[in-house]
């Protein structure tokens, strides 16, 4: 979904949020895990920012919570999954690094790093023991620029313009027991 920005001064760039395209769950060995696909789009004044040297961080955050009939729901649990996304312009490479696991991925494109961001495999959600088997649960997940780690100067920035307020609506489904 592509959107434009009207502002006091005029139309802005198109600004592209993040989208949680799919999600599941399922329970191997007493855990549950999530399997997601996540649309990365950055806006250009995120890319500018990226290609300047900002690193930039996104966070996908996860809730479980369990369904009540007559109230609110209530959170059981919540964990977030926090990716860095860098540009190093001396080898033209894009990497990624999962601030979670370590892991670190090196790619020629930002469309390849986005990617390899946007795919969640078998990430660890909660364990079974923890839930009440009769109860119904729901995952909850969205993806968010993490405005707070921008540099001080462009954080200033970053609330007053739209191309950094990237996220996703949140994605629900239910925890299948």
């Amino acid at each position: 979904m592509l959107l434009m920005i009207v502002t006091p001064f005029g139309v802005s760039a198109a600004t592209a949020p993040f989208e949680v395209r799919s999600a599941e769950s399922r329970l191997y060995d007493g855990v549950w895990y999530a399997t997601a696909l996540i649309d990365f789009q950055l806006s250009d004044e995120a890319l500018a920012a990226l290609r300047s040297g900002v690193v930039l961080t996104i966070e996908l955050q996860i809730r479980v919570s369990s369904v009540r009939r007559f109230w609110l729901d209530k959170e059981t649990a919540s964990l977030a999954q926090r990716f860095e996304l860098r540009f190093q312009p001396l080898s033209e490479r894009y990497v990624t690094l999962n601030l979670n696991s370590g892991e670190q991925a090196s790619f020629a494109t930002l469309f390849s790093a986005l990617s390899h961001m946007g795919r969640i495999v078998n990430l660890p959600i909660i364990d079974d023991s923890l839930l009440d088997p009769d109860a119904e649960y729901e995952i909850s997940m969205r993806a968010v620029l993490d405005q707070n780690t921008l540099p001080g100067p462009l954080r200033m920035l970053a609330f007053w313009s739209s191309g950094f307020r990237l996220e996703s609506e949140w994605f629900v489904w239910t925890l299948n027991a």
